[in-house]
């Protein structure tokens, strides 16, 4: 196994299965206007989640690799339930990752100054962002 640092708070330790992060991306403002996020991944009956309550969360896999789904949600206040963002053009719901690396999926606000209620944002994903050599 080989760790690395990936300007995170913890290394992130590849081998044994895909592994992901979340980044909020600092344009427009995202940690000050998306709060409340969301984001599941899933291959067959293994699913996991990175959220807003631990957003420094790092998932490993149990030895899965390949295509995996993903949802991206944000909590809308002024419901109080959660929608799925869209996508960025070039990244879908579905996000790869082989056994030695960890991907990541990125979350931006579309603007800083929306309508009262109206934050919106999207999302990208970097397959395979970083990999070890094994």
């Amino acid at each position: 196994m080989t760790t690395f640092n990936a300007n995170a708070p913890a290394s992130i330790q590849l081998g044994n299965g895909a592994q992901f992060w979340v980044y909020l991306s600092p344009q427009n403002d995202t940690a000050k206007m998306i709060t409340t996020w969301k984001v599941t991944f899933s291959q067959g009956n293994w699913s996991d989640s990175i959220s807003s309550e631990d957003p420094t969360k790092q998932i490993q896999t149990p030895n899965l690799s390949g295509i995996f789904d993903i949802q991206v949600e944000l909590l809308s206040g002024s419901t109080g339930t959660w929608r799925a963002i869209p996508a960025q053009q070039g990244s879908t719901n579905q996000i790869g990752c082989n056994s030695n690396c960890s991907s990541m999926v990125g979350i931006v606000a579309d603007s800083t100054n929306p309508a009262p209620g109206a934050i919106n944002a999207q999302f990208w994903t970097t397959w395979d962002a970083l990999c070890s050599r094994a």
